[in-house]
């Protein structure tokens, strides 16, 4: 009995031991080493791009208007820093619908966009700004680093990657860690509007000097998505995942794998998990409705949709695409209980009075309504 208690003693030590030099480890890591050594401020804020604009009629995206405020106040319109006035609402619905930014553009004019933050808030607008046929673009890509990008009116100097090259040379004398999270999240930007090759050789630069880079590691997951190397975007997904379970670039990889590949269960999991760290965002919002009805539970759909509906009238942003897959999930529903019929109609009429409903939507919405009249007789 006794030979046991000595056993158990040195095992407990031993765990004792062990979690010791893991939670100093740690200390270290995530506490001792950033307060000796602080990120460089060129890294961890968007001081590179924003001190170098120069505009006289600025649309900016969402995430910008704090750092404008603070960093160059002297170059924003007069309503611009009140995020409340019609014309910061007006850019707040821009950003996410290229159309709405074409109508503004031509009573406002713009001379520069600056697009800050995460691609995915902004991808639509961004699409279309970097539009394949140059000659089709009001606006030319001038600038782009790992906050930013920047782009001018008409026939400015486009970027190139002897700009990225040229940026990269003057990050030199940082250290590894922040090289590592720079070179990564330029390699984002860069993913973002399809220049793979330039991505690639980034990441594997910033994976040479921080083999534990989240950003690194997310990065890589989403470069081997842009192949449709489905396997390997996971393996890289999950190494940065198993360092920090919440991190957000690396959940999100996960889900597009999963969603990729029709695992749409897990997807709906990963989906909800992004939610409660991304609460109340448009774009993770729509794509929880999407994942909600590829894996068939509408009533998760339904309830998505109702939420991006009240955001939208908060914000007083179109609703119609909204109102359209409400009134679809609706009539999915209503084959097992027909209470969810009128609710179909309801908002199918709503969908069809937004004039920015699309003709596709519009066509089919038509068509639900005629033959909910047919079946049931509701107007």
């Amino acid at each position: 009995m006794r030979f046991k208690s000595k056993k158990l003693r040195t095992f407990a030590a031993l765990i004792a031991g062990v979690a010791a030099i893991f939670g100093a480890s740690y200390l270290w890591t995530r506490w001792i080493l950033p307060w000796l050594f602080p990120p460089d401020p060129r890294v961890v804020t968007p001081v590179i791009a924003i001190s170098q604009l120069d505009a006289k009629s600025l649309f900016f995206s969402n995430e910008a208007r704090p750092w404008l405020v603070k960093l160059r106040p002297e170059i924003l319109h007069a309503d611009d820093s009140n995020p409340d006035s019609s014309r910061t609402r007006a850019m707040q619905q821009a950003n996410v619908n290229p159309k709405l930014f074409r109508q503004l553009d031509r009573q406002v004019r713009f001379d520069t966009v600056l697009l800050l933050g995460d691609p995915s808030g902004y991808q639509r607008l961004l699409d279309h700004l970097v539009e394949p046929e140059p000659s089709k673009r009001d606006f030319q890509l001038v600038y782009l680093d790992h906050w930013a990008y920047v782009f001018n009116r008409g026939g400015a100097k486009a970027w190139s990657q002897a700009d990225g090259d040229a940026l990269r040379a003057k990050m030199n004398g940082i250290g590894s860690s922040d090289r590592a999270a720079f070179l990564s999240k330029t390699a984002a930007k860069m993913l973002a509007i399809r220049e793979y090759g330039a991505a690639r050789t980034w990441l594997e630069e910033a994976l040479s000097l921080d083999g534990d880079s989240l950003d690194a590691l997310a990065g890589m997951a989403n470069y081997q998505i842009s192949l449709g190397k489905w396997k390997e975007a996971e393996t890289f997904a999950d190494r940065a995942l198993e360092k920090n379970a919440d991190f957000v670039p690396a959940l999100s990889a996960r889900f597009l794998v999963q969603r990729a590949t029709k695992h749409f269960l897990d997807a709906f999991r990963t989906s909800k998990r992004l939610n409660s760290l991304i609460p109340e965002d448009p774009v993770r919002l729509w794509q929880h409705a999407e994942i909600a009805r590829e894996a068939r539970l509408r009533s998760e759909q339904v309830a998505a949709l109702e939420r991006l509906i009240a955001l939208a009238e908060e914000e007083e942003r179109p609703t119609g695409t909204y109102e359209f897959y409400l009134g679809d999930a609706h009539i999915y529903l209503s084959t097992e209980d027909a209470t969810h019929v009128p609710k179909a109609a309801l908002h199918l009429r709503k969908a069809l009075a937004d004039p920015t409903l699309s003709p596709e939507h519009r066509k089919f919405a038509e068509e639900r309504m005629a033959t909910i009249r047919e079946r049931t007789g509701l107007k």
